[in-house]
């Protein structure tokens, strides 16, 4: 394995909105994953934030009913537990907006692989993720994905719909040691 996340090969596969989507998922992990010392408001904030790119990767495009999560997000202060998580979402609003853009701008394209990718591996490096982890989920959000974009016939620049992000397995937070296994 070399010294990157995953092929980037992988990833440029992928609808452009599924690899924004991937990218937000993988904050979410390591927002998840925070020292309890972290602000319980900035986490909530940069989740509020994923939220709102998630809905804007299932709907296909930039809604400016999300702009204000996405902007607060992105506007948050860090504090050294989450300068990698306050980058990454930096790049992931990036790839959200060049996603957007892609159908009209052909540059934009590019952009939003190669901020996606960014994102990915900036919050890959958050504190409470590790190497394998972080290669193991995005790994596994790619396979997903693009198993659920070709049964839902999702082309490079479609939304995502219910239809895909419903396949998708759920990120739930890790649970203390011996609390036992989640409910089914």
């Amino acid at each position: 394995m070399g010294s990157a996340l995953f092929e980037i090969d992988a990833i440029k596969d992928l609808p452009l909105w599924g690899q924004v989507y991937i990218a937000s998922r993988m904050i979410r992990r390591a927002l998840y994953v925070l020292p309890a010392s972290a602000p319980e408001t900035l986490r909530k904030t940069y989740e509020a934030g994923c939220d709102a790119i998630d809905r804007c990767a299932e709907a296909g495009e930039w809604l400016k009913s999300e702009k204000p999560a996405i902007k607060r997000a992105g506007d948050c202060k860090p504090i050294r537990a989450t300068s990698q998580i306050a980058s990454a979402f930096h790049y992931v609003a990036d790839a959200t907006h060049a996603a957007h853009d892609s159908l009209d701008f052909s540059a934009a394209e590019t952009s939003s692989v190669r901020s996606s990718y960014t994102a990915i591996g900036l919050a890959a490096r958050s504190p409470g993720l590790n190497a394998l982890q972080a290669t193991i989920f995005a790994a596994s959000d790619l396979d997903q994905l693009r198993f659920a974009c070709k049964e839902g016939n999702v082309g490079r620049y479609d939304g995502l719909g219910s239809h895909v992000i419903g396949r998708m397995a759920p990120i739930y937070p890790p649970r203390e040691k011996g609390a036992g296994s989640p409910e089914l």
